[in-house]
């Protein structure tokens, strides 16, 4: 396919400096040939080698279907809880290759943590939402202790001034984009290494959307590891350091987020890009 050259997306500045940094980043995540079948012959991700560091976002896009949640949900082994699933390849977390080797998933998600579409809080207070996860993990070593974890998850997810006063409230209350803060919070609760975000903004309006971008920077900015599938480009622009395009079940492009949406080597991306299909 001949595309034409592809317009200028907005880029936010951080993304100037990104290749430069990832140079000296520890590496977070590392798939390797990550393929995923489903039945065991219909194939719906094509082999997978990404890096990702500690310290940036990392975004992944590409139109419906092309197979990036299917590869987010292979990073936590989340696609395990499908029927009829099976992950090829390899993906290192420490050194160790989690699809390969017997580990421990309840522990694995603590440390990859994962954050959905939609916002999905327990019925419970909003002090209890972040609590739970502390308690059940043995993380905290007395009632003050467990204040004190709380208040720094929803700190971190830049929600805590506006729930301070409320936090015996159900999280039910909450606005969507609260909720979906809570949420972050709830799994920043567990110091994780990584955060994986399957369109944690597909439902909020534009006030709630900026708000989940700058969580997700600031987490970043705190060295953990994000990556983020999305369906705007803009908000991949804004908020990423790193872009994977995603075509048909195959990883087509992967590069600095400046250097992706200004100088795209691939057609197929020029095309997506400059909006010939999505």
């Amino acid at each position: 396919m001949n595309a034409p050259a592809a317009p200028a997306a907005p880029v936010s500045s951080h993304t100037q400096v990104a290749q430069a940094r990832a140079v000296s980043k520890e590496v977070a995540l590392r798939s390797r040939d990550t393929g995923v079948f489903y039945n065991d012959d219909r194939q719906a991700l094509h082999e997978v080698s990404l890096t990702f560091h500690k310290g940036e976002v990392a975004a992944l896009i590409g139109p419906s279907g092309c197979g990036k949640s299917t590869f987010l949900r292979c990073l936590n082994l989340m696609s395990r809880e499908i029927p009829h699933c099976r992950i090829v390849g390899s993906i290192e977390y420490h050194g160790v290759d989690i699809v390969n080797e017997k580990i421990n998933l309840f522990d694995l998600r603590t440390q990859i943590g994962m954050v959905f579409q939609q916002p999905n809080p327990f019925r419970k207070s909003i002090y209890d939402n972040v609590a739970l996860a502390l308690t059940r993990h043995g993380r905290a070593a007395n009632a003050a202790d467990l204040d004190d974890q709380v208040e720094a998850a929803l700190r971190e997810a830049v929600l805590w001034d506006e729930v301070k006063d409320d936090l015996k409230k159900s999280a039910w209350a909450l606005s969507g984009g609260q909720q979906q803060r809570l949420c972050i919070a709830r799994a920043l609760a567990l110091r994780p290494d990584v955060l994986l975000m399957d369109e944690p903004c597909s439902a909020l309006d534009p006030i709630a959307t900026r708000a989940i971008e700058d969580t997700a920077r600031r987490i970043a900015e705190a060295g953990i590891c994000v990556i983020i599938v999305t369906h705007n480009m803009q908000q991949a622009a804004r908020v990423s350091d790193t872009t994977s395009f995603f075509y048909l079940g195959e990883m087509v492009e992967t590069g600095p987020t400046r250097q992706m949406f200004t100088a795209p080597k691939d057609p197929r991306l020029a095309a997506y890009i400059s909006g010939q299909f999505g």
